[in-house]
């Protein structure tokens, strides 16, 4: 499917351009952004704006299409129908792990232990042209107007690995068994490329983007040496097939990444995300950073968004821009999807400051 560009009669960079642009570190203004919603806070959005589209509603530039069958974002999640139901809140997906979602969270927790032992031949890697992963694909790449499309993918080595083999298990494995670690991450990676070929041929994205979480709020969950030993390298090998097919690389790992953000930019990213504001020193990384590697989020949804007054919001959100104003390099967005405790009056700030220039 081949993108055209629509070109805004008043002269501006249309919101793909201003992506484009504020890729290759170019200063665009006003600084696009874009808002992720739980399905809970969709709804509260849907009801207010009198329309079911809330991206379209509050102007987001990025039409993301999320092509895995459960975690990651849950708007346009076109591999839905690889989750089967198994009742009880239990689903079961393409990997065989299944979901316990009786919490009521988007994506749920895993239930069972696909590689009960340290065997890799009990991995069985799906089959990347299934239809039930690309059902509707095309029909929502054809709603992308003039946004800039966004293929989201989660979990391409470490959550994969963890959610087969369960986290304490994996974190053992990844000390003690390294053969079988290098075994299951390569045919991840494998898989991986073959999604990314997959999106290259069937056309119509800009960008491709992976979740995967390494980090929690103090730091790594391991060394940055396991990290350089088992990830990066093979990170590497996912982007530079992605780069090689035209795609932007955008990457998602919550927490507090600094020790291996300098390995995530050298394995060929783009862009980083969440840029979480609590953990991260944000002034710091962006000086570090600058013309190198781009940030997408930025704004604090564990204090200011949920817990700040509107004019809290407005001040964080011009700080963030002033950061980026020479260089280019930022998306302006929340560090994750807005849950439902968010007061509307605070979206409402945000876009209100976003869309000044």
């Amino acid at each position: 499917m081949e993108r055209r560009c629509i070109r805004d009669q008043s002269g501006m960079p249309t919101r793909r351009e201003a992506i484009q642009k504020t890729l290759a570190f170019e200063p665009v203004s006003p600084v696009p952004y874009n808002l992720d919603f739980t399905k809970d806070m969709r709804a509260k959005l849907a009801d207010h704006f009198g329309q079911d589209d809330v991206d379209e509603a509050v102007g987001n530039y990025i039409l993301q299409v999320n092509i895995g069958s459960n975690a990651g974002a849950e708007i346009n999640r076109v591999a839905g129908g690889l989750m089967k139901p198994l009742g009880d809140n239990r689903y079961q997906d393409e990997f065989g792990v299944v979901w316990d979602k009786s919490g009521g969270d988007d994506i749920g927790v895993p239930a069972n232990q696909v590689l009960a032992e340290p065997d890799a031949d009990l991995l069985q890697v799906p089959d990347i042209t299934d239809p039930l992963r690309w059902q509707g694909y095309e029909d929502v790449l054809a709603a992308a107007g003039d946004r800039y499309v966004l293929v989201c993918f989660s979990s391409p080595l470490f959550q994969r690995a963890w959610f087969l083999r369960g986290m304490a298990e994996w974190m053992m494995d990844m000390a003690m068994n390294e053969s079988f670690v290098n075994t299951v991450l390569d045919r991840l990676m494998e898989f991986s490329i073959s999604l990314v070929g997959e999106v290259a041929r069937r056309g119509g994205a800009d960008g491709i983007f992976f979740y995967d979480d390494y980090a929690q709020q103090t730091g790594l969950l391991f060394s940055p040496e396991m990290f350089r030993r088992y990830y990066a390298p093979r990170l590497g090998n996912i982007f530079g097939a992605a780069t090689k097919c035209g795609l932007d690389v955008f990457f998602h790992s919550c927490g507090d990444m600094s020790a291996v953000l300098e390995d995530i930019q050298a394995a060929g990213a783009n862009v980083f995300n969440p840029f979480q504001p609590e953990v991260m020193d944000v002034e710091g990384v962006a000086r570090q950073f600058a013309g190198r590697l781009a940030f997408y989020g930025g704004i604090s949804t564990q204090h200011t968004l949920p817990y700040g007054a509107p004019e809290d919001v407005r001040r964080e959100v011009e700080h963030r821009r002033s950061l980026f104003r020479e260089q280019g390099g930022y998306i302006l967005a929340a560090a994750h999807a807005l849950q439902r405790d968010v007061p509307l009056e605070n979206v409402l700030a945000f876009l209100e400051a976003a869309r000044s220039s």
